[in-house]
């Protein structure tokens, strides 16, 4: 009896060291546990800025209430900032969308599309639409506003070339898919906000809503989960995800602090490859992208 108290102990204490230095890992800024392969764009509080793997920056730009952006193949950035913004590489602004109606924040989500149009995620509106360079507005998708919140209507959105648009209702806690035709082939309750979703080469959908990750089948099957609290990571309100093609995700966070990782990146195996903190006392990097140039299609 005595020994089996002993090693209870022993193996007790060796928890309380783990969780230490878990707890010890967040950096006061700057990359932990490891490095990224390639540089990668932070959207960041009020800011969007590219680091490279030792942690120097590359570039920056100013930004407002940043929830998503892109580094284009031109080396421009397109960010949703309450509007829709493109910034050459001197940061001067070559482009922009403002929604009219602003009710419980405008615009939370863009990216450009192969014919050069922009996809706009109006949440104000409940609209999923593209916009030309010169301002038209084309191919409108309405979708329910979420009267209780409109702040809480649509999050991140995505088209793929087959025309199919993936939708994150944030309020309603449900991730959708649409034909082109506008009609919903796909709808699936999470457990939380649903601010960003990608799908696979399968058709699976990865889904991040604050408090974890999750992979889900065509078939409505949950495939994979990824919590953080569960395993004793200092890791809060999960938001942007980037898949790359080994599987891995890049992870940024929405108003963590000094004391939690801001983004990292995690394998199907539930390991972290690296993790960073920008060291504020409040950030967050509601969207993040590993410039990996064999990454073809962006939506990865």
């Amino acid at each position: 009896m005595k020994g089996l108290l002993r090693w209870c102990c022993v193996l007790l204490a060796g928890l309380g060291l783990t969780m230490a230095a878990r707890a010890q890992a967040v950096p006061k800024s700057g990359f932990v546990l490891g490095r990224p392969d390639h540089p990668v764009m932070f959207a960041g509080n009020a800011c969007y800025f590219i680091l490279n793997p030792d942690g120097s920056e590359v570039r920056r730009w100013r930004g407002n209430n940043n929830n998503d952006g892109w580094v284009l193949p031109n080396g421009h950035l397109l960010g949703a900032t309450s509007q829709a913004e493109e910034w050459d590489e001197a940061g001067n602004k070559v482009w922009e969308y403002v929604a009219k109606d602003t009710t419980g924040g405008a615009i939370f989500s863009c990216q450009r599309l192969p014919n050069g149009n922009t996809l706009i995620g109006e949440n104000s509106t409940g609209r999923v639409l593209e916009v030309t360079s010169a301002g038209e507005q084309v191919n409108c998708l309405q979708l329910p506003l979420n009267k209780g919140n409109r702040h809480q209507t649509i999050r991140m959105v995505r088209r793929y070339p087959d025309g199919t648009t993936l939708v994150c209702r944030s309020g309603a806690n449900i991730v959708e898919l649409y034909n082109p035709a506008g009609e919903c082939t796909w709808s699936q309750k999470v457990p939380g906000l649903a601010f960003a979703a990608v799908l696979d080469g399968e058709r699976n959908v990865y889904v991040a809503s604050l408090g974890q990750l999750q992979k889900w089948s065509p078939t409505h099957e949950l495939l994979w989960e990824f919590k953080p609290k569960a395993l004793g990571l200092p890791i809060v309100n999960m938001t942007g995800i980037h898949l790359l093609p080994n599987g891995n995700l890049v992870v940024g966070c929405y108003g963590y602090g000094p004391q939690h990782y801001g983004a990292f990146e995690v394998t199907p195996a539930k390991e972290l490859r690296w993790a960073y903190c920008s060291g504020r006392k409040w950030d967050s990097h509601m969207a993040v992208q590993l410039l990996d140039p064999a990454i073809t299609e962006p939506l990865r």
